[in-house]
């Protein structure tokens, strides 16, 4: 068990930190697990992926292609298909159940033999969630990646390194605003009402009257036809009298319009908004 664990601890350092890349050769994330057969060869690659290494996922040795000279894993799926892959942690045994969900997931046929050969974790006494010794993702003994040469510099940074990484990591910050509108509600309502008042007028009208005045004049000589006998005459006399009439008259008329006028009113109200605070924990060499 001894040399077989520090087999493994061979194999994961020469794996420490190799780039993971699609088929297209976007940067998918980095090695973080190793987990081997019983010919101590590569079965699973245990994946971080994410600026800060947030989410796993389990990639088959069957769908990846291993480049030692340049250090990177490429795998015959495109990055969004690895991405929404079965999710892993390192807590997680590799049991029979879930290497066939994994195998499944890419298409691959379900392993045979696994009851036989149990779980992951009954393969070395050691910690088969790290890279190596006290190293995780992207990190190593020496500060480099491991497998490359100062010459094969450039090439890993056409794969993305941690400086050119692609992904990242998006935190969103909300705050509340007001939004305002307007509905019509009775602000009241106005009444005309008519109602009859008795008042009393006077007025002068000039009238007319006939007036009888009695003359006596003596009157000398003889009357050829005056008849002695009793006699009347009756003389009219006439006047103007005030008739009183009415009749309604317009006099006046009440328009009533309504007018829109626009005006502007302050309103206040208490809005909850988020910040952010980032603390940079990080120790660069030199700072």
């Amino acid at each position: 068990m001894e040399e077989r664990s520090d087999r493994f601890t061979a194999i994961e350092d020469q794996y420490a930190g190799y780039t993971v890349v699609d088929e297209g050769g976007s940067k998918i994330g980095k090695v973080d697990d190793l987990f081997l057969d019983e010919n101590d060869q590569p079965e699973y690659f245990g994946v971080k992926m994410g600026l800060l290494g947030t989410s796993s996922t389990l990639i088959p040795a069957d769908i990846a292609t291993i480049n030692n000279e340049q250090g990177f894993v490429e795998v015959s799926q495109s990055k969004d298909s690895v991405k929404n892959g079965p999710a892993f942690d390192d807590d997680r045994e590799i049991t029979p159940e879930y290497e066939n969900e994994v195998r499944s997931y890419y298409g691959l046929s379900a392993t045979t033999g696994t009851e036989d050969r149990g779980t992951y974790a009954d393969y070395s006494s050691g910690d088969l969630g790290a890279v190596g010794p006290g190293m995780r993702e992207g990190d190593t003994e020496t500060g480099e990646f491991r497998g490359h040469s100062e010459d094969d510099e450039g090439v890993n940074q056409s794969f993305g390194s941690d400086l050119e990484d692609e992904d990242e990591l998006r935190v969103q910050r909300t705050e509340e605003e007001l939004a305002t509108g307007t509905r019509e509600r009775e602000a009241g309502q106005l009444k005309v009402r008519k109602r009859v008042r008795t008042n009393r007028e006077q007025i002068e009208v000039p009238t007319r009257h006939e007036e009888v005045s009695v003359e006596r004049v003596p009157v000398e000589g003889d009357s050829s036809e005056a008849e002695i006998g009793d006699d009347e005459v009756v003389v009219p006399v006439t006047e103007e009298e005030v008739v009183v009439g009415k009749r309604p008259v317009v006099k006046e008329e009440v328009r009533i319009r309504k007018d829109v006028v626009e005006d502007t009113e302050i309103v206040e109200e208490d809005v909850r908004r988020e910040e952010i605070d980032v603390e940079d924990e990080t120790n660069r060499r030199g700072v």
